[in-house]
């Protein structure tokens, strides 16, 4: 596996930055609470009029890897833009949500008719948001007997109906997922020291809505086909086996750390 000349692309405000004429820096973060993560990416050394053309509620892209390998690993909207100086550089620094415009914004009342099922009920919700479908799977697919209202927030209404469900719900990349606890996606990737594999697996235990969980915690190169619900097999002198990524962060240095628990 090839890991070097590493890649970085930021694509926003009809103009794309790479790392070949730009200083960037990054610390994306991704888990599997319902929270819309909140994501730092730092470009240095820009003009003004191009800062001034970088503005919230933009889309922006970054895409990161090793040539030949580069792949999305951050997709979302600007919350907050600012600029500093670091010495005799100015930066600008962008704060980048999932979806949070439409999760804080929107408000909903709705009431739903006896005999319906918990899914259509978030098919229906969901569609609010104008955001791409990743996946809707949910663990129990109940039926209200005596129809179901929600009210308040977009986020509120989906929680609940999410919960009823014994599902978990999140946004990534600008896609909603709502599936069962244990599920993920798999990506075929066998992690070793061949493969970007940095430290060996440390293990950790912790509790999570009262219940313990048990892991290890990963530290490998850059990679940008991991993400929040990963299922990849990893050997090593500690963790060998199948795991699911249940919370990460990807890094500008070109680390990405994972807690993984096994599947």
């Amino acid at each position: 596996m090839k890991l070097w000349k590493r890649k970085i692309e930021i694509i926003t405000a009809d103009k794309s930055f790479t790392n070949d004429n730009f200083e960037i820096d990054f610390k994306i973060d991704f888990d599997q609470d319902p929270e819309p993560n909140i994501s730092e990416v730092k470009i240095f050394n820009l003009s003004d009029s191009t800062i001034e053309s970088i503005r919230k509620d933009k889309t922006i892209i970054l895409n990161a890897g090793y040539e030949g390998d580069v792949g999305s690993i951050l997709i979302g909207g600007i919350a907050k833009v600012e600029t500093s100086w670091e010495g005799v550089d100015k930066l600008i620094k962008l704060l980048v949500g999932d979806g949070s415009k439409e999760w804080y914004r929107t408000k909903v009342s709705n009431t739903y008719k006896a005999g319906i099922t918990a899914k259509q009920i978030l098919n229906d919700l969901t569609g609010i948001f104008g955001l791409e479908i990743g996946e809707i799977t949910v663990a129990d697919n109940i039926v209200y007997k005596n129809g179901r209202s929600v009210s308040g927030t977009l986020e509120s209404a989906i929680r609940s109906i999410v919960k009823d469900t014994k599902s978990k719900f999140y946004i990534n990349h600008g896609k909603i997922y709502i599936r069962p606890w244990d599920e993920g996606t798999v990506t075929g990737f066998v992690l070793n020291a061949d493969t970007g594999l940095i430290e060996t697996p440390v293990p950790f235990e912790e509790e999570i809505d009262g219940k313990m969980i048990f892991g290890y915690k990963v530290k490998m190169l850059l990679n940008h086909r991991i993400n929040i619900d990963s299922i990849l097999k990893i050997e090593s002198k500690t963790a060998n086996g199948i795991y699911r990524v249940i919370k990460g962060s990807h890094h500008g240095d070109f680390i990405t750390n994972v807690e993984v628990v096994g599947k």
